[in-house]
């Protein structure tokens, strides 16, 4: 019988031709189609039938996993992170989870690039004004030379941003808790402290992993030591932000803009105080759609799978030290 391979992603959305080709190279049965709403229930009678999963933003938690224990042998990642699987339960149901580290970086820091230039411009307001019939819509904005960016992490994203904002006359900062020289060619300053990159930069873009430990970790205490001219930029997770103290900080004037792909709760509800603010600009998690990071996270994936199914543990299983 055939594996069967299931991803939760819709195939009139997302170009998935290359792993229909792959799978079927591999001999296996493969499936693309999305769960409404990543319902629980109904994921769970998804894959009843299903050996391995190619994971999305479905919960994959202690419920899911141990409803499917047993059954689905092998979860991989659409993506870097893992934040929507509970690592140690899917290990004690004996099922590796394997994310595509770095494949997507180059697409996601290009969106936070644009978040950066369009907080100082505001052309997004321009092209909605002349859409609107309003010319001319110019906003007086402010300029990328001569500011101070700060980088909080500095994984593959970060790296790649600081590649491509080198081109501009600014001055760049970095705080990694794991890292504490930049690779070579590139020139930045680490700082000690999450508080001292807040404290002297113009710009911060985030760029962590979303874990216990950083759950909120962007908070009243950072932004009230930003310089009230300085902007925020998003494109990691929205769960290391405490949005309440965002948005009290973007109301008062203590932060003067942000830029937002990702929230904590997405999508996100019509009441949503960001949504309706003009000093935000949120894009719907797009950090990764671009055509060559789909086509580099296909090929990782389809690697990975058929090395699982080849009786080895892929090195991009981010579970090893859980699984029984």
């Amino acid at each position: 019988m055939k594996t069967k391979v299931w991803l939760n992603l819709d195939p009139q959305k997302v170009d998935v031709s290359y792993l229909y080709k792959k799978f079927d190279e591999i001999g296996c049965d493969f499936e693309a189609e999305a769960i409404p709403d990543n319902n629980p229930e109904l994921l769970i009678k998804k894959v009843k039938d299903v050996d391995i999963v190619i994971a999305t933003m479905e919960p994959w938690n202690e419920t899911t996993l141990g409803a499917v224990k047993g059954k689905v042998k092998f979860i991989q990642k659409y993506g870097t992170g893992v934040d929507s699987v509970d690592l140690k339960a899917a290990g004690k149901n004996g099922i590796p989870v394997a994310n595509i580290p770095g494949a997507n970086a180059p697409a996601v820091a290009e969106v936070a690039m644009m978040h950066i230039l369009n907080l100082g411009r505001r052309f997004t307001n321009c092209v909605e004004g002349c859409r609107e019939g309003i010319w001319p819509s110019t906003i007086t904005g402010n300029e990328l030379d001569g500011k101070i960016v700060g980088l909080a992490g500095y994984g593959r994203v970060a790296k790649n941003l600081a590649r491509m904002i080198s081109g501009f006359s600014v001055k760049l900062l970095a705080y990694d808790p794991f890292v504490k020289e930049a690779v070579p060619g590139q020139d930045i300053t680490f700082v000690d402290t999450l508080e001292e990159l807040f404290e002297r930069s113009d710009i911060v873009s985030l760029h962590m992993p979303f874990m216990p430990s950083t759950a909120r970790i962007i908070n009243k205490s950072l932004f009230e030591r930003m310089k009230p001219h300085a902007y925020l930029v998003n494109t990691c997770r929205g769960g290391v932000i405490d949005e309440a103290d965002l948005i009290e900080a973007l109301k008062t004037g203590k932060l003067a803009g942000a830029g937002l792909d990702v929230l904590t709760e997405e999508p996100p509800k019509a009441d949503q105080p960001l949504m309706h603010m003009d000093n935000v600009y949120i894009t719907s998690h797009m950090g990764a759609a671009s055509l060559e990071s789909e086509y580099r996270s296909q090929v990782i994936i389809a690697d990975n799978i058929k090395e699982f199914l080849e009786g080895k543990l892929p090195k991009s299983v981010r579970n090893k030290e859980f699984l029984v």
